[in-house]
């Protein structure tokens, strides 16, 4: 039977306390092991993806929940390395050769078609000649096996470069430039310097901190790359040890050293850029996509850190999350927010915002609030944090990333009387906030309309009463769970009326949001 391997660098989540949902699998898990821990404590879920909407589950069994509980645990921390997903180009060609070893058949062969198959399953004619060309022939005619001994990395490594094609006549290209054409077939350490100066090096970067190359340490580069001794001693690298280089870690796009958090966190949050999403439950289109609930998990494993909840009134006072006036299909807010919960702080400890877009009647905002009160508990921010330096009021920054470590914010219109005596009032004077927008459908928070019943018996004895059940009286007692209460550190602003206007307010709470264009008028 053919392995199945799994690429740790695909894994992006394992979830513990997960039953299989095939009965078969369930009841064969039952036998596995004698322990007398409950079926679900040992059980445990791989999640790989290719991209955020392409998942795939396995489901896995441990012998007691402790070997579940620190088999998990190691796991994700290696897969969670930030050098899993910033490899060279040479260590993926590496792994690949390694799966291919590892899903054979047999223990002394290796099939032509598996090796096709992982490589160019699309070019099979082409691919057998470059097999052929690598040394890797089949046992026999009768059949496609090529033994194990044969297929070694050096041999895999001469096929793969052949499958590069125009890739690697590229390269040629590149490698006859820096030698200024010529018959011989090497670069000298100096071209080799010049090329790393003038090509490989970011001319921005600071000269003291990123030094230019030197001979030195291009020395060292061909020692490690060039596979003809006799070019290391004279400084002198081939194509071959070239190509070797530009697919090695030395050659990344990226510095590794600035992959983890290195910078300063304690600036306030308006002072990062934050890693965002936009419309995030939708896995298609605008128009006519599938909503997810999982989506928002891959988005919060990913690294992103602002995510969007479009919220509209759904059946049985449940609130929904779907693009409104089009045919995308909805998901329960209530499990978004079991989700969000679950994976906000996976992969990074620094706070999670939740952008509403929010369409919901007060009476299914309240159910909002709740929710996020009771599923959230303390991750959840409702109150401004006790320093000094981060309060409510004109003059104050935002807390830093660093203290709001571990905590969701939620981003949300609110109301006036929902804010604290420093928080600064709009100049403008706005329409009482009871009504519903005209025409839209769209209710501001707090606002509890009355029930039918309430209506009905409001009106017993009065015929004269208003027949419109569907608006309610102004004065009426707000909710103690209202969402407006739940916001703090982030909230629309009325409007931006320029950064004038912006700095005699002076406060760091507000947000404005516009289109490019508009925000270049701004800054004439």
């Amino acid at each position: 039977m053919e392995g199945n391997v799994i690429d740790v660098s695909h894994i992006v989540d394992i979830r513990t306390d997960k039953c299989p949902r095939d009965p078969k699998t369930i009841e064969n898990f039952k036998h596995v092991g004698d322990s007398d821990d409950p079926l679900n404590e040992r059980c445990f879920q791989i999640v790989t993806a290719e991209s955020n909407t392409c998942n795939t589950f396995y489901s896995f069994m441990a012998f007691t929940k402790e070997d579940c509980k620190m088999f998990t645990e190691d796991l994700f921390k290696i897969c969670n390395h930030f050098l899993n997903s910033n490899l060279s180009q040479m260590d993926f060609v590496r792994k690949m050769h390694k799966r291919i070893l590892l899903s054979s058949k047999d223990d002394k062969h290796v099939s032509m078609k598996d090796i096709i198959k992982a490589v160019a399953k699309r070019r099979q004619e082409e691919s057998v000649e470059a097999l052929k060309t690598a040394g890797l022939k089949p046992i026999d005619r009768k059949n496609d096996q090529i033994a194990k001994e044969k297929f070694n990395f050096k041999a895999f490594y001469k096929f793969y470069k052949e499958m590069l094609g125009e890739s690697t006549a590229a390269v040629a290209k590149v490698f006859d430039d820096i030698k200024s054409g010529g018959k011989r077939n090497y670069i000298t350490l100096d071209q080799m310097v010049d090329f790393l100066n003038k090509y490989q090096r970011d001319p921005r970067l600071n000269e003291i901190l990123f030094p230019h190359h030197n001979a030195d340490g291009t020395k060292k580069l061909i020692q490690a790359y060039e596979p003809d001794a006799s070019k290391q001693k004279l400084r002198q690298i081939t194509l071959e040890g070239f190509t070797n280089f530009l697919m090695s870690p030395d050659n990344l796009p990226t510095n590794i050293l600035n992959l983890p958090i290195y910078q300063s966190m304690d600036q306030p949050l308006s002072h990062y850029f934050i890693n965002s999403s936009h419309n995030t439950y939708l896995t298609g289109d605008q128009f006519s996509g599938k909503s997810s609930v999982e989506i928002y998990r891959q988005c919060l494993l990913g690294g992103c850190r602002c995510i969007e909840l479009d919220c509209w009134d759904g059946e049985d006072n449940e609130p929904i999350i779907t693009h409104g006036f089009t045919l995308c299909s909805s998901i329960l807010f209530k499990d978004v927010i079991h989700a969000i919960n679950e994976t906000a702080f996976k992969t990074s400890p620094y706070p999670v915002i939740l952008s509403f877009e929010n369409h919901c009647t007060p009476r299914q905002q309240q159910k909002m609030a709740k929710y996020c009160m009771e599923i959230f508990g303390d991750k959840l921010l409702r109150e401004p944090l006790d320093d000094p330096k981060a309060q409510l009021k004109p003059g104050c920054m935002l807390p830093s990333p660093e203290m709001l470590k571990y905590k969701i914010l939620v981003k949300n219109k609110k109301r006036k009387e929902d804010m604290p005596d420093q928080m600064e009032k709009d100049d403008e004077k706005k329409e009482e906030e009871v009504a519903p927008l005209a025409g839209t459908g769209i209710y501001l928070d707090g606002v509890e309309p009355p029930n039918d019943k309430e209506d009905e018996d409001n009106n017993k004895g009065n015929d004269s009463a208003s027949k419109a059940p569907t608006s309610w009286k102004i004065g009426r007692k707000r909710p103690k769970t209202s969402l407006s209460k739940l916001v703090n550190y982030i909230m629309p602003a009325p409007k931006f009326r320029g950064f004038d206007q912006a700095a005699k307010k002076n406060v760091s709470y507000e947000m404005s949001s516009f289109v490019e264009t508009a925000a270049l008028n701004h800054l004439k």
